[in-house]
């Protein structure tokens, strides 16, 4: 068994599928798990709300491996600080092109993290999540910035958590549970087509306002919805969620309500097709695993980043570069009922394997224990 310490910094969506990886682990008696105060930050990123920093070590073995996992959807690397004093970093967005720009020893810690998206286990308690929220705060100095507001949140964010996972409350800020998403590939699937999302205004997205491409990435967003409304009517459910500057400057595009997080994955997992644009810097987006862990048939534009085990196109999804594309991609798979069924069981095959937090999670520590050379003592048996 190995024991892993990590020191929370963010309480974020971002980070959640890395606890929930940890805390399901945690439960099937893979690791011990412990939170700590980080003894120095010697720089790192302004924003830690997608980075989490760990140590792995086992019972005799010293020292530990330092971790980092950065969950941004850029591929530049957002704490260098970080890199330089970790032994391996996983890299949510790893782009081997951008990354050949650093020297071949910060190359060679880097790994591709795998898809992304937030997740909540069922596995957690009362007392894990005040000792995670604890040493956050301490992490954070919230104590001594506001010791009356930090005192609340040490005893509000695990009494949210408890209610949440019993069923006595719904948070709309806490992310669904791992379970919420899936889906068996033999369920039944409603023959229609999701796709909801969502535009930025020049203020929401200024890196790519500023590359002269917002009206290109929003261009795709909002015609890919037109082109797929106007070809398959009432078999296809979407448009844009709500805001100020999509109702102004899109308002055929329209999504007709505001169903809600819960309500959108519930819609996403009744359809058979469902439909992904690249996000922000090209980003892979949370709707890819989401769509996998309900082994749903995916239509997706190309996915420009890596991950350990590559998605296939044709098998895994099929591919589209225009509007036009998407659509006859989707007819595709109306017409094709057992490339269809091929495609969801393929998917959630993956998603089962390579997705799910705790095989993610899995993964990474392999990756970490045998990194060095020697793997840390008796850990690699349990993580099969």
């Amino acid at each position: 068994m190995c024991t892993v310490t990590v020191y929370p910094e963010a309480n974020s969506p971002y980070v959640s599928q890395l606890y929930a990886g940890l805390t399901d682990l945690r439960a099937n008696g893979t690791l011990e798990l412990r939170f700590g105060r980080r003894k120095q930050r010697s720089g790192g990123p302004t924003d830690v709300q997608g980075m989490l920093w760990m140590e792995v070590a086992s019972s005799g073995q010293e020292p530990p491996v330092k971790v980092c996992f950065d969950t941004f959807d850029w591929p530049e690397i957002a704490s260098m600080d970080d890199l330089l004093e970790a032994d391996i970093y996983f890299k949510r967005s790893y782009h081997a092109a951008y990354l050949g720009t650093l020297t071949n020893e910060l190359q060679d810690k880097i790994a591709p993290m795998g898809l992304h998206y937030g997740c909540t286990s069922r596995n957690e308690s009362f007392l894990l999540d005040l000792r995670m929220v604890f040493a956050r705060n301490l992490n954070n100095h919230a104590f001594n910035r506001n010791p009356i507001r930090a005192s609340l949140q040490l005893v509000g964010a695990p009494c949210k958590a408890l209610l949440n996972r019993h069923g006595f409350a719904t948070f709309p800020n806490l992310p669904p549970f791992v379970d919420d998403f899936e889906v068996a590939p033999n369920e039944p699937a409603e023959p229609r087509i999701f796709y909801r999302t969502r535009v930025y205004s020049p203020d929401e997205a200024p890196y790519t306002f500023r590359a002269g491409r917002l009206d290109e990435f929003n261009g795709m967003r909002v015609n890919t919805i037109r082109a797929l409304k106007a070809h398959f009517g009432e078999r296809f459910i979407g448009g844009l969620r709500p805001s100020r500057y999509a109702e102004k400057i899109y308002p055929d595009c329209m999504f007709p309500n505001d169903p809600g997080l819960r309500g959108h994955l519930d819609l996403s997992k009744a359809c058979l097709v469902n439909i992904n644009t690249a996000g922000l810097h090209d980003s892979t987006s949370w709707k890819i695993p989401e769509y996998m862990a309900g082994s749903r048939c995916i239509v997706s534009e190309p996915m420009k980043y890596e991950t350990s085990v590559p998605l296939i196109e044709d098998k895994h999804y099929l591919g589209f570069h225009t509007p036009e594309e998407c659509v006859a991609a989707c007819a595709k798979l109306f017409d094709d009922p057992a490339m269809a069924s091929a495609m969801r069981r393929a998917n959630f095959s993956y998603y089962a394997e390579h997705i799910r937090p705790d095989r993610m999670m899995s993964r990474c520590l392999r990756t970490v224990v045998e990194w060095r050379g020697k793997p840390l003592d008796g850990v690699l048996e349990v993580l099969q």
